[in-house]
């Protein structure tokens, strides 16, 4: 259910979707249970991290997003999950890859 709903809602925007087949419908990849019920307190929850670090290396396994690659663009993502210089970048990476193993080397800096 929350797949749909995400299909239904993600990439709202006035640009149509690609159609190549590369650019399917969202699937489960991974899922964590969060803590944090105060989305401020985000930043404390591992399973955050887990999730923020398997975004990005499912972007870069991807193709990369748009910022880090140019055009031909592989991914719909325009911007990374994790910026680069993200001081957390490393401990999201390597909490998603304890969890779920590694799908993509860290690209942050």
């Amino acid at each position: 259910m929350a797949i749909r709903f995400r299909d239904r809602n993600h990439h709202v925007d006035a640009n149509e979707d690609p159609k190549d087949a590369s650019f399917a419908q969202a699937q489960l990849d991974v899922f964590g249970h969060g803590a944090a019920v105060d989305y401020n307190l985000r930043y404390d929850d591992p399973a955050y991290w887990r999730i923020r670090g398997r975004e990005q290396q499912l972007i870069d396994f991807s193709g990369g997003a748009q910022s880090d690659t140019g055009k031909p663009h592989r991914t719909e993502n325009v911007v990374r999950a994790v910026a680069k210089d993200n001081p957390r970048g490393r401990r999201f990476h390597d909490a998603a890859t304890i969890r779920w193993g590694e799908l993509q080397r860290y690209t942050g800096y």
